[in-house]
């Protein structure tokens, strides 16, 4: 097989239900043909999610299968699944969720034209793919951190290019899931990023099950990803971006637990009245609140 164009890389947890649906999704991506490869890294999956990848991947080339035997979470196998990624291009795709037929076709077709590294798109939950239409309005930025971290880019089902992605580090690795953080790293890396304005990625239904519907995880996801990027040396206009959203996590956070009013709270009104970021004590007891909060998860490293 000569060296694809596109990879499209999943990490796959107990997903068997699903992924007949997302491999025929895959396969019947239009425009790219055998320029393709789909990578999944498995993460220690006991419903014979794997196995019946590898019997596919036997049959079609394209396929690789890379099998864990300890569950570590996603973001650690989206980065496992890019590291072995030979495309020019990687679409990182959640294994329960699928593509508009001419999504891949559309992303990079707008990536060559507008010269970008991340070209990402709106999503919808619970309804039939549909194809994104001819022409569709595309906005473009020299910003892409600014982008991202403003338009509160998360989900999947985005195109990156593979320099990016490996400038980036990928998704962070202290954070369980991916949908916060690598969109963000993508963007630091990134020096040119276009959105299309159309669904082109679209969820499962939700369900008990889906990591999606823990609001503690979520807000614990949004304030590390946050916190993490805050670390670094932002430019002015995405350091206030960034630091106003992880204000807002640690408020949510408390707020549907219970308690932060005497911390929180007030932090959280300082900074959206009056513009006040976090002091480093502030920031200091909110990652405290944050490691203790239970129900997450948390790479076991």
């Amino acid at each position: 097989m000569t060296q694809p164009v596109l990879s499209v890389i999943s990490a796959v947890y107990d997903k068997i239900r699903y992924l007949p649906a997302l491999l025929h999704n895959l396969r019947s991506q239009s425009d790219i043909g055998g320029d393709a490869e789909f990578i999944f890294a498995d993460d220690a999956s006991t419903d014979g999610s794997a196995e019946w990848l590898e019997a596919e991947a036997a049959r079609d080339p394209r396929i690789r299968v890379i099998r864990n035997t300890r569950n570590v979470g996603p973001a650690i196998r989206f980065n496992e699944a890019a590291a072995t990624a030979r495309g020019q291009w990687l679409l990182p795709v959640d294994a329960d969720d699928r593509l508009s037929d001419n999504a891949a076709a559309v992303f990079l077709s707008v990536a060559l034209e507008w010269e970008v590294d991340l070209v990402f798109a709106r999503n919808a939950r619970g309804a039939e793919p549909q194809d994104i239409p001819p022409n569709p309005t595309v906005t473009v930025s020299d910003d892409p951190l600014l982008f991202v971290a403003t338009r509160k880019i998360v989900r999947m089902g985005y195109l990156a290019r593979q320099e990016s992605w490996r400038e980036s580090g990928g998704a962070d690795e202290r954070i369980f899931i991916q949908d916060q953080s690598l969109p963000l790293r993508l963007g630091a890396a990134a020096s040119r990023v276009a959105f299309v304005d159309h669904v082109a990625y679209w969820l499962s239904a939700q369900e008990s099950t889906n990591l999606s519907v823990n609001t503690a995880q979520q807000h614990h996801d949004r304030f590390l990803s946050m916190a993490h990027m805050f670390e670094r040396d932002l430019p002015d206009p995405v350091r206030p971006v960034i630091e106003r959203q992880m204000i807002s996590a640690w408020w949510k956070m408390h707020r549907d637990t219970g308690g932060g009013y005497q911390d929180a709270l007030p932090a959280y009104l300082a900074n959206r009245l009056l513009g006040r970021g976090l002091s480093s004590q502030q920031m200091v007891r909110a990652k405290t609140a944050f490691a203790a909060l239970p129900n997450v998860r948390r790479p076991d490293l």
